[in-house]
């Protein structure tokens, strides 16, 4: 064996394992773009008038506005803060199904979202008797 022999080898075997990882890294990424964020926010008129999940890139508000009538809309606000959105899905899910809501099925928003800009929309009307409500969202992100 000749003197710094082992130097090579060891140093080919380092630059193999960084193209293992390299190529690890590339495959992950992709695969990860397709992951949802999960998330829900619990409102009632008593308690919770208003919640936030705040992931610091996206933001997503929800609140409740009274009608004065005994219902109220449930409106949300999906924020692009740092990081584009390419898709978002939300359902209202109530104690029982309220009659004669308007959007009472999953909502879907397609992007791109841009940064500092947002989707919003509501349901209306929703009784008081039917609260707690959760909005349950997933958020497909760039």
């Amino acid at each position: 064996m000749r003197k710094g022999q082992s130097a090579v080898e060891y140093l080919l075997i380092i630059v193999a394992v960084l193209i293992v990882i390299g190529i690890s890294v590339h495959y992950l990424r992709g695969t990860t773009r397709n992951v949802p964020y999960y998330n829900q926010l619990v409102l009632d008129p008593l308690i919770f008038k208003n919640a936030t999940a705040d992931y610091g890139d996206v933001k997503i508000e929800a609140y409740l506005i009274d009608n004065g009538d005994g219902t109220y809309n449930v409106t949300y606000k999906i924020q692009a803060v740092k990081a584009s959105v390419r898709k978002a899905q939300l359902a209202l899910i109530c104690m029982n199904k309220p009659p004669n809501v308007a959007g009472y099925q999953v909502i879907t928003h397609e992007g791109p979202l841009k940064p500092d800009n947002y989707w919003a929309n509501y349901w209306t009307p929703v009784p008081e008797e039917y609260f707690p409500c959760e909005i349950r969202f997933y958020i497909w992100k760039d």
